[in-house]
């Protein structure tokens, strides 16, 4: 017995080290999610633990913290926490430990900070890994259908599940600094008037509700498909989009028919970005679009079935490339030589910006109608003026600040004076909501203004 317990303890003592010098190495030393809405969670975060010496671990003990408080789980090399015990860890190994969390609801409008530490004890060693995310009381909405006039507010975020409909009758105002976090296959469907009322400091948000990252360098968010869209019912009328961020549809916004003699929606200092088929599809409807960019589809930019159509001092650009082949032109006339329609359909683009990795429009040769015209406006493609095309910008360059790269992340304002577009506008289609651009700046009186949403700003750039 002596013996065989001798040969034991010096198996044990071969295999296990007890030194407190031979401790753990983590992959990261802290953990941290971005905003996470309260009692809903967020997407798992991993990191490893390892055993880099000759002869294996035993952590005596891996615990939360603050786990009763703080919200966060943990899941160590497949036991569940918040305790957890005797983990062995393999000489030259390594173990993964998953970390969750779902923040308490605290009747605050202002975001909060949670804190709490994985506490790791080995060989009578402590040691840890911080663990932190900021909390987000929202207000949540499942099928809701608006009867009356509501206004939406910046106090806290709205998630929206299912639809969110206005009805006849009814005005949903969304204040500035408005956020709609709109779930998966989540729409909006306005019968009665939207107002989306965002300013330069405050823009309302519409996106998806993931707030978590598809890889390391890619957050959802800058994903489409991330919900369905916005679609504008017949005898919806006199809609509006000032300041107002909308992005990751999967349809963008829709304008259904009605009468082109009163205004559907006017869209202003406004970005329309990213989705899996058209940014706008405008259906025999009235439009106005000003000082906005309409950015990245799969689809088209403004798909046009008929209506009426006038885009002034505008960002066109596409250069989507994100797990999708873009499938239509960037502009697309439907039905412009239809006599059949009650009212002729009329496109008017001026000092707008319309560039792209596809083709500029359908038809191709839009030579034989007189009722699209393009004024001002800038082309990477090289071409000639004609009745449809006055004082263009032909193979041009614009020179973004951005566009995609291996983040797929898009800025197309321009920071350079050796842009094609400076000072290339007309200043005859300026009123006076034009005279400064989306973010303020100033489009000075006597001065042809650049052409685009964004009047260029010069960035020194330092060695």
């Amino acid at each position: 017995m002596l013996v065989m317990s001798a040969m034991m303890t010096s198996c044990f003592d071969d295999e296990f080290t007890t030194s407190p010098s031979h401790l753990l190495s983590f992959s990261t030393d802290s953990v941290k999610f971005d905003t996470v809405f309260t009692e809903q969670g967020a997407v798992t975060k991993t990191f490893k633990v390892y055993n880099n010496h000759d002869k294996s671990l035993i952590i005596t003990s891996v615990i939360l913290d603050d786990a009763e408080n703080s919200g966060f789980f943990i899941n160590v090399d497949g036991s569940k926490g918040p305790d957890i015990y005797n983990v062995e860890v393999p000489a030259k190994d390594s173990i993964y430990v998953f970390v969750e969390v779902t923040p308490k609801a605290t009747n605050s409008n202002m975001p909060y900070l949670i804190k709490d530490s994985i506490v790791f004890v080995t060989n009578g060693v402590r040691q840890d890994v911080k663990l932190e995310a900021y909390g987000q009381d929202a207000v949540r909405k499942k099928g809701e259908i608006i009867v009356s006039d509501t206004k939406y507010t910046s106090e806290k975020p709205y998630i929206i599940y299912d639809s969110l409909v206005v009805e006849s009758g009814a005005t949903l105002t969304l204040s500035p600094g408005a956020k709609l976090f709109m779930h998966d296959k989540a729409k909006i469907v306005v019968r009665g008037k939207l107002l989306s009322e965002g300013t330069q400091t405050d823009p309302v948000v519409l996106r998806g509700d993931r707030m978590d990252n598809m890889f390391s360098y890619l957050p959802y968010d800058r994903l489409p498909g991330q919900w369905d869209g916005l679609y504008i019912s017949k005898d919806s009328y006199n809609n509006r989009f000032v300041h107002t961020i909308m992005r990751g549809t999967v349809n963008g916004m829709v304008l259904d028919s009605s009468d082109v003699s009163q205004e559907k929606i006017k869209i202003h200092n406004s970005i329309l970005h990213n989705s899996k088929g058209n940014l706008l599809t405008v259906n025999q409807s009235k439009v106005i679009v000003t000082n906005s960019e309409i950015s990245n589809g799969a689809g088209a930019l403004i798909m046009c079935d008929g209506g009426v159509v006038n885009v002034i001092q505008c960002t066109l650009a596409n250069y989507f490339s994100l797990f999708e082949v873009i499938r239509e032109p960037m502009l697309v006339f439907n039905r412009f030589d239809d006599e059949s329609l009650p009212t002729t359909p009329n496109a008017v683009f001026d000092n707008t910006i319309i560039v792209g990795s596809s083709r500029i429009m359908s038809p191709s040769d839009i030579s034989t109608y007189t009722n699209i015209l393009f004024r001002n406006c800038l082309f990477t493609v090289a071409g000639s003026d004609d009745a449809n095309f006055i004082n263009s910008i032909w193979s041009a360059n614009p020179m973004f600040n951005c566009v995609g790269g291996d983040i797929y992340y898009y800025d197309y304002r321009i920071s350079t004076t050796e842009s094609s577009a400076y000072q290339m506008g007309s200043e005859s289609y300026l009123t006076p909501e034009l005279r400064t651009d989306m973010y303020g700046v100033e489009r000075p009186l006597g001065v042809n203004p650049d052409v685009g949403a964004y009047q260029i700003v010069e960035i020194e750039i330092r060695n």
